[in-house]
């Protein structure tokens, strides 16, 4: 799930203001020296972690997740690809053979070494838990030929799955509790920190206290970092001023202005989550209507976008019809002429497919879409479409989709800075739960995903038109937002936020 589970860690940030930002690498100007021994960041995530699971992490902000375990890769703050448990990769001529070198002497918190056994167990788990095995689809085997290297077969060219290791389906797990019960809230990774038992309290609070024995442990600054839960952005706004929190998010500069510029720093972000209507039932299995490509277009032309960009979120700019990232190759201008707001042309389109009178459309609210509800509900009313919204809590949103009770949803879905990830996330797991595609679709994909590195960006540019034209959704917004965090602390907008605490650095003088 695009990385989905990874990249909503961006949902949050965006549509609700509650998540707090990220970013920065492990080269960063600052060094663990730099703080005091105690220094402690606190950060806050709108919804809690269901299960620490490999393979079972339940969405939302992955910082905790990515903070206790490692990953085979890491992404830097401007998306580019780096060693992690895996200190360098290497592809096959037909790009279907990858073999991972794992780094030499790391230890799990409970002292089994990380080796090659332990990455094949942690990804095998990856390949069938429920929020991680439709990222990895296209890993056939995955085998130790030794005890520091592993090869991953796969079906078919995947240019996703080395962005996919850097998130939550490559991390790695002590393989004495990987599928154990204790895994869901004790986990036992070999990343930068550990859960502190006695300091947290699930549901409410999270610590992580620092692990000495992790190989970049001079990259992390702070002894302890604690995460609250807080579901309400208003709430972390007040925690923001009352000194509780480091560091948080809001939609705009006009909301910023509340910090005041002697005690906190703030600034623009880049693109980190496309939102809109994923309209996933295109067989038409729970909404008939949403097999035909003409009520879908309808839709798409419904949709203020312009008008929900400025009123809602507050910028000026943003609004998009595509669900990749607008600094991105794959981003096309010209297609942003296609399916212009026109609600004459969407009665028309409706009429045509034989819903001239609409339909009744059960979606699911939750803390994302509450914003959005009753303008989507007023627009896609004026072609028809009756709107029910069923309260979902967040937690449970995923296992609701995936059940197949909706055919249309409103949320947000990260970017990760990888053109082929964001693209392979829309068409996987929760994004496209009922496993719809088209014999051009699957022609367009297996080119893009077996180009060579200088041809990649024109082949998925491809796999966007058609998605686009196809009107497989409805995106509404590329969210820009705005970070604001305490004089104390300095960061840098990073390419894909919530991953980890390497983005926070004690502020220089």
């Amino acid at each position: 799930m695009k990385s989905i589970l990874r990249k909503l860690a961006a949902v949050a940030a965006v549509a609700s203001t509650a998540l707090a930002v990220a970013s920065c690498s492990p080269g960063s100007q600052n060094s663990a020296e730099a703080a005091p021994k105690d220094q402690t960041l606190h950060l806050a995530a709108s919804a809690p972690p269901g299960n620490f699971t490999i393979g079972s992490w339940t969405g939302g902000d992955a910082t905790l997740f990515l903070s206790v375990y490692d990953t085979l890769i890491h992404q830097t703050v401007d998306g580019k690809l780096e060693g992690g448990v895996a200190e360098k990769w290497e592809y096959s001529d037909d790009k279907k053979t990858l073999t991972l070198s794992i780094r030499d002497g790391m230890k799990f918190t409970d002292n089994a070494p990380v080796d090659a056994e332990a990455v094949t167990a942690s990804l095998k788990a990856a390949l069938v838990g429920p929020s991680t095995k439709s990222n990895l689809s296209s890993i056939s085997t995955v085998e130790a030929s030794d005890a520091s290297t592993v090869v991953v077969s796969l079906s078919r060219p995947d240019a996703s799955i080395i962005p996919q290791l850097t998130g939550t389906p490559g991390a790695i797990g002590a393989p004495g509790v990987l599928t154990a019960e204790s895994s869901k809230l004790e986990p036992v990774g070999s990343g930068a920190y550990i859960l502190d038992k006695t300091k947290t309290t699930a549901g409410s609070v999270y610590t992580l206290t620092k692990n000495p024995d992790h190989w970049n442990a001079d990259a992390y600054p702070f002894q302890t970092v604690e995460t609250k839960i807080i579901a309400d952005a208003t709430a972390v706004q007040n925690a923001m001023l009352s000194g509780q929190l480091d560091a948080t998010s809001v939609s705009n500069m006009e909301e910023a202005k509340q910090f005041p510029e002697g005690q906190f720093t703030t600034g623009a972000t880049p693109p980190a989550a496309v939102g809109g209507l994923f309209l996933v039932d295109r067989a038409g299995t729970v909404v008939p209507a949403l097999a035909d490509v003409r009520v879908r277009k309808a839709i798409n032309l419904a949709i203020d976008r312009e008008s929900i960009q400025k009123n809602l979120i507050g910028a000026e700019r943003g609004a998009t019809n595509q669900m990749v990232s607008p600094n991105g190759e794959t981003f096309d201008k010209d297609l942003l002429n296609e399916h212009p707001f026109d609600v004459e042309q969407a009665k028309a389109l409706m009429a045509e497919a034989g819903y001239a009178d609409g339909f009744a459309v059960t979606m699911p609210s939750t803390p994302i879409s509450l914003r959005f509800e009753s303008v989507l509900s007023q627009q896609l009313g004026a072609i028809g479409i009756r709107v029910t919204w069923e309260t979902v809590p967040f937690q449970d949103f995923y296992a609701k989709v995936l059940g197949r009770s909706y055919g249309m949803f409103f949320m947000f879905n990260g970017l990760s800075g990888s053109d082929a990830l964001d693209l392979n996330a829309n068409l996987t797991g929760v994004f496209n739960p009922f496993n719809t595609t088209s014999p051009e679709l699957d022609a367009l994909r297996a080119t893009a995903d077996s180009a060579p590195d200088s041809e990649q960006a024109t082949a998925f540019r491809a796999v966007n038109e058609y998605l686009v034209k196809e009107a497989f959704y409805a995106p509404i917004m590329a969210g820009e937002g705005v970070y604001v965090v305490k004089k104390d602390i300095q960061f840098t907008p990073p390419v894909a936020r919530g991953q980890n605490v390497l983005p926070y650095q004690p502020a220089t003088k």
